[in-house]
């Protein structure tokens, strides 16, 4: 892994180090849950927006099409592929527009119906909320009863925030791996944790990646977190980089760090995989 896939890496993952099921993006709002699967009876669910600012602020909903690419960005997607398969004709939400007054929550209700004819598969679309700028504000004069002069440009900046809704129909099946897992050093020399998580099959998976670290003849000590990682079910490889604590484990050195992927204790906490990395 280059230095520059490792810094993006580790940015992308650098925000999913607590365990909190909330989101914060698209200026001040919180967003729980981060993810909405619909899979065996579940028909419905329920997203839970909050804006923390001090100000109102209005959000647009709409279902758009993203695709991941192994360092775990999005992207949208402009030319979909022939085995790309999307969930926005399954699910139907409302509404699709909201002004949230400060420190004022909001639901938004999901539901999904599945056509009679539905081949089987794993169906993935994003739920977007793109902050919406207030645009019946004049633009004011340098100085009161100033004369024009020129073209005055105001640039205003537009967030927005994704979230997956999944919905899962039929047999479906994956088998995960963990691999190239070995210790590197930041630029600035900090130890981190790289490797892949491959995966095979018809699902995506979803955990959390938990490092752990016993000297020789020592206890296992959680050095590192990273939750929420998720490997969809059009990708075979998700890069991952872990940032160590070098607090409980001074050096790594002499020992055994035990990298465990598994699902978050809200789906049953199952490790969907393991590995290990002997230090010298």
């Amino acid at each position: 892994m280059t230095t520059a896939l490792l810094t993006a890496s580790i940015a992308l993952l650098s925000g999913f180090q607590s365990g909190a099921p909330l989101r914060q993006g698209a200026g001040d709002l919180l967003i729980a849950p981060t993810r909405i699967v619909f899979e065996g009876p579940k028909r419905t669910a329920e997203i839970n927006l909050l804006n923390t600012g001090d100000k109102p602020a209005t959000y647009r909903i709409s279902l758009i099409h993203e695709r991941m690419n192994e360092d775990g960005k999005l992207d949208e997607i402009v030319s979909p592929g022939a085995d790309d398969k999307f969930a926005d004709e399954l699910v139907r939400f409302t509404p699709r527009q909201v002004t949230l007054e400060p420190h004022v929550a909001q639901i938004v209700r999901v539901q999904m119906r599945l056509p009679a004819d539905l081949a089987e598969g794993e169906y993935r679309s994003h739920m977007l909320f793109r902050a919406v700028s207030s645009s019946d504000a004049p633009v004011q004069a340098a100085a009161a009863g100033a004369p024009a002069k020129g073209i005055d440009i105001k640039l205003t900046p537009i967030y927005g925030l994704s979230i997956p809704v999944i919905v899962r129909h039929g047999a479906l099946k994956s088998a995960t791996e963990l691999s190239e897992v070995r210790l590197m050093k930041t630029p600035e020399g900090a130890p981190v944790l790289v490797g892949k998580i491959t995966r095979t099959g018809n699902a995506s998976v979803y955990g959390d990646v938990w490092v752990e670290f016993a000297p020789k003849g020592g206890k296992f000590t959680t050095v590192a977190r990273a939750n929420g990682v998720a490997v969809y079910s059009s990708n075979s490889i998700r890069n991952f980089a872990v940032l160590l604590s070098q607090d409980k484990a001074a050096h790594f050195e002499g020992g055994t760090l035990q990298i465990t992927y598994r699902r978050q204790d809200a789906d049953g906490g199952q490790v969907i995989a393991k590995s290990t990395v002997e230090l010298p």
